[in-house]
C-alpha cells in the first residue's frame, strides 16, 4: 500500500484536499470534482466539462447524433464473424507448429 498523505476527517466527516494535490489536478473553487465509492476506496476526479441535463427530446437526439463516435454504423456481427475467423487460423497455425 502507497501512504501519500494522511488526513484526518473533521467532526463533519470533511477532508481536505492537500494543496500539491489540488494544483497537480487542477483543482480550484470553480472546479467541480466526481467522487465514486469503489470498494477499496474513494476516488476524486476533477470534472473537466459537464453536459446540463436537457429536457427537450429533439436536442438530446442531435446531441448524441453529433458524438455517436467512431464505431456508429459498424456492423458488429460482421466484425465479430471475422475477428472468430482470425483467432481460429491463428489457433491453427499454434497446433500446427507444435
Amino acid at each position: 500500500m502507497k501512504i501519500g498523505i494522511i488526513s484526518k476527517p473533521n467532526t463533519k466527516g470533511q477532508i481536505v484536499i492537500p494543496k500539491v494535490m489540488r494544483e497537480a489536478l487542477g483543482i480550484d473553487a470553480n472546479r467541480q470534482v466526481n467522487i465514486v465509492m469503489r470498494s477499496d476506496g474513494i476516488y476524486i476526479y476533477p470534472i473537466a466539462q459537464i453536459v446540463a441535463k436537457t429536457e427537450n427530446v429533439s436536442s438530446y437526439s442531435k446531441l448524441l447524433e453529433k458524438t455517436q463516435g467512431a464505431w456508429a454504423g459498424d456492423d458488429w456481427d460482421a466484425m465479430e464473424a471475422k475477428r472468430r475467423k482470425i483467432e481460429l487460423k491463428a489457433s491453427k497455425r499454434m497446433r500446427k507448429s507444435w
